[in-house]
């Protein structure tokens, strides 16, 4: 905790330093069955684009920083995004953004990082954030946002974590739906919390002191509200280890990641 103020109150001498400018870095991380390329698909980045973010490129799996025209500096405004195996178990992503994490706080240490993730990436960033804290070694990150993220779990992926272990998950390969099977540990780590030990457990973790803030579908009507993941499931506050620290946002529409995401987070982000 010493070292996290430290480094707190050293950013907080270099933003007020009249002959420094810093730098901001948003990561945006993806959902499941989805790519880091969603948040460009879906006109996000360009959005963000007119406010001065300038797109720096995606991390791959191997932990390389592919560049989209700019780069990384120590002043501006920049946005990455993450690519993930979205059919891993949040744990293995989580590690694997972990390492994004540490590439741009050893390059860029006194730059604050805002973290965004839709979906199942809401986890992920969670867990991301609590394993470094726990280990008392903290990345200067901002503010966490989420988008449609199942804090409380989906009652859904407890469906679909059922259908594995039925003769629907044996015939699953042959209907092109296999990803019932290879995807069986995430849908058990994104079910309802009260039958979920790596919810219960997550909820209940230290999570670092900053901003956090949930993007909520607020429309739960079948036809064209989130059927994938309860209003209510979406709210940190209702996470015992944030509560009312959180933020919240409503919107309405689906699940998915949508162009009306990018004006919200045009207004969260500086």
């Amino acid at each position: 905790m010493m070292k996290y103020i430290l480094r707190k109150l050293l950013i907080s001498i270099l933003i007020f330093s009249p002959t420094l400018v810093l730098a901001d870095i948003a990561l945006l991380v993806h959902g499941y069955h989805s790519s880091g390329h969603s948040w460009r698909y879906n006109g996000i980045t360009t959005l963000l684009a007119s406010n001065g973010w300038n797109d720096a490129g995606s991390y791959t799996p191997e932990g390389n920083l592919v560049y989209y025209g700019h780069s990384l500096s120590k002043t501006g405004k920049h946005l990455v995004t993450a690519e993930l195996p979205s059919e891993a178990p949040i744990d293995i992503q989580a590690t694997l953004l972990n390492q994004y994490l540490d590439d741009i706080t050893q390059q860029f240490p006194e730059q604050r990082i805002h973290l965004i993730g839709h979906s199942a990436g809401g986890l992920v960033a969670r867990l991301a954030l609590v394993k470094n804290f726990s280990q008392n070694n903290n990345y200067n990150v901002a503010q966490l946002i989420t988008i449609a993220t199942p804090h409380l779990g989906s009652p859904i992926a407890n469906m679909a974590e059922k259908a594995s272990d039925t003769p629907i998950g044996f015939f699953a390969p042959l209907i092109g739906a296999n990803e019932i099977n290879r995807a069986e540990q995430l849908y058990k780590q994104l079910g309802n919390e009260d039958k979920n030990h790596f919810l219960l457990w997550l909820n209940h973790q230290a999570h670092p002191p900053m901003h956090y803030t949930s993007i909520i579908r607020a429309d739960g009507s079948i036809l064209n509200g989130d059927w994938l993941v309860p209003s209510r499931s979406q709210n940190m506050a209702f996470v015992s280890a944030i509560g009312r620290n959180a933020q919240i946002i409503l919107t309405p529409g689906e699940h998915h990641l949508k162009y009306a995401d990018g004006f919200i987070l045009r207004r969260l982000l500086p």
